[in-house]
């Protein structure tokens, strides 16, 4: 009975810790000058820089930065597989379940591979974007 409780204790904290549904990053976006607008994949991500736009980290994005008078930026925010996190997270389980080492590989395994399918093992980068605009007709 004291297993099933810590068991269940342990999983809470894990949800409230990593949340549902789809992960997303949260990427501050900071602009030299300030006032930029920010579309992420071709949709209005924030209105006004400085601003944070948050991302889904089963993809990359293409952040591109708007300024009248100024050119167009674009920034490539990749993501990048994670193993070490989702590994850690298997083992945890798999010990939870008070699994024999067989039975903790095989938890490990299938939680590595739900994490890499739900983007929990991603993480985006760069996780801050930080641009100097250019002002249009200046030839820098």
């Amino acid at each position: 009975m004291a297993r099933t409780i810590a068991a269940a204790v342990a999983l809470f904290c894990l949800l409230a810790a990593f949340g549902c549904g789809v992960p997303k990053q949260k990427i501050p976006v900071s602009t030299n000058p300030v006032g930029a607008t920010v579309y992420a994949d071709g949709e209005k991500a924030c209105g006004s820089t400085p601003c944070a736009v948050r991302l889904d980290r089963r993809a990359d994005h293409l952040l591109t930065i708007v300024k009248e008078g100024y050119e167009q930026e674009e920034v490539v925010v990749r993501r990048e597989f994670k193993p070490d996190r989702a590994i850690r997270d298997g083992l945890i389980s798999g010990i939870l379940k008070g699994g024999d080492p067989k039975g903790v590989a095989s938890e490990t395994a299938r939680e590595v591979d739900e994490q890499e399918r739900s983007g929990e093992a991603y993480v985006l980068t760069p996780s801050i974007v930080t641009i100097k605009l250019t002002p249009k007709g200046s030839g820098i």
